[in-house]
């Protein structure tokens, strides 16, 4: 039977749409310095990654978070590699919305296969769906919170989600809407053994930003999620029995819609009141690093994350952590830095006792340009 959602607009629902579209219309035109828009987009990501990671309990703080992204190899505690994980999900969501494609269940369970992975042999492939029951379980009383769909069931539903997602009656929505029904059902279905809740809001965020959404990559909203979790949970229940089976199949999605978007209402106002405070007075030249190929701008973020944390690794980059950070061979790794070099975006670095190229450093004019962005004061402190 196909997925046929139901829900309706409330008054306050169509003001926050409303509200949405005037933020993004003034975000997307807002004149920035350079250093502040790259400064702006790496805080998103951070804030994000923090706080997705940290709704499913993860205890690392934002300066763990920061520490744990500016490291460049797969070591450290499995909360480390989960906030690393989560950052490469958000690279594989721009990389995704980069091409406007539309949502496939094949794209779903990548994502997820990047949002759990925690070993090289893992990489590179798709997680199943589940085939065991997996009740959620409040980790203090140890009560049945939701009892999902049967294993059986999974397949087709997952099948129905996507195609009402892509259907001609799901795109004439507000993208808003679509991504708080797309997100709600994914987290029903509830398909994967973990990492549902991180994949779900990842989902949401591939959703919005290939909807031209995005921002400017600016736009982060797990923060609001987080900030009262008992709110977030409280919206997803919808105050609907445990099973599955009896309303949850078919419910009606007008009190997460509404939160949903309430919830984006105030992302959107608050990064267009950062944005305002920082802009230029007069038109700047477009931002350097945005011209840059989209794998050498996630870079960038990456190094300023050095910078923000005092990292002894400063400028310099390997192919082991191109590797770690990209998921992808150390030839592959090899290469990328091999042509990165000729693109006059890093310098081979040789050490003192071998001519080989053990590592790269960052040209001019970007460790100038991250420099410049470093000293930007906080978005907590503006």
């Amino acid at each position: 039977m196909p997925f046929t959602p139901r829900f309706s607009y409330t008054h306050a629902t169509v003001q926050q749409l409303g509200k949405i579209e005037a933020a993004k219309s003034v975000i997307n035109l807002l004149p920035l310095p350079p250093d502040t828009s790259l400064r702006l987009r790496h805080d998103a990501l951070q804030r994000s990654t923090h706080s997705s990671t940290q709704i499913e309990g993860n205890p690392l703080s934002e300066a763990d978070v920061r520490r744990a992204i500016a490291a460049g190899d797969r070591r450290g505690t499995k909360a480390e590699q989960e906030v690393r994980n989560y950052w490469r999900a958000l690279n594989r969501v721009e990389e995704f919305a980069e091409t406007y494609a539309p949502i496939t269940e094949k794209f779903i369970r990548e994502l997820h296969r990047i949002v759990i992975v925690l070993s090289r042999g893992r990489r590179g492939s798709r997680s199943d769906y589940r085939i065991v029951e997996c009740p959620v379980v409040d980790t203090v009383t140890r009560r049945i919170d939701y009892g999902p769909p049967a294993p059986n069931d999974v397949p087709e539903l997952m099948t129905e989600l996507v195609a009402w997602l892509n259907s001609a009656e799901a795109q004439r929505l507000p993208v808003p809407v679509r991504a708080a029904i797309l997100t709600h059902r994914f987290l029903s279905i509830h398909p994967f053994g973990d990492g549902n809740g991180r994949t779900g809001r990842l989902l949401a965020t591939t959703e919005l930003w290939r909807s031209s959404y995005r921002m400017r990559g600016f736009f982060s909203f797990d923060e609001y999620f987080n900030r009262d979790r008992d709110r977030y949970y409280r919206n997803l229940q919808m105050g609907l029995p445990v099973d599955f089976y009896e309303g949850r199949n078919d419910p009606d999605h007008t009190p997460w819609v509404s939160y949903f978007i309430e919830v984006m209402a105030q992302a959107a106002g608050d990064l267009e009141a950062r944005a305002t405070s920082l802009h230029a007075t007069r038109q700047p030249e477009p931002a350097p690093w945005e011209r840059l190929p989209r794998r050498q701008q996630q870079i960038l973020t990456r190094l300023l994350s050095r910078l923000l944390e005092n990292s002894s690794s400063g400028l310099t980059i390997n192919a082991s952590e191109v590797d770690a950070w990209f998921g992808i061979s150390s030839r592959t790794a090899r290469e990328w830095l091999k042509d990165w070099a000729e693109d006059g975006f890093v310098a081979p670095r040789l050490t003192s006792d071998t001519s080989r190229v053990r590592e790269y450093e960052l040209r001019e004019p970007w460790i100038e340009f991250l420099r410049s962005a470093e000293a930007i004061a906080t978005l907590s402190d503006i």
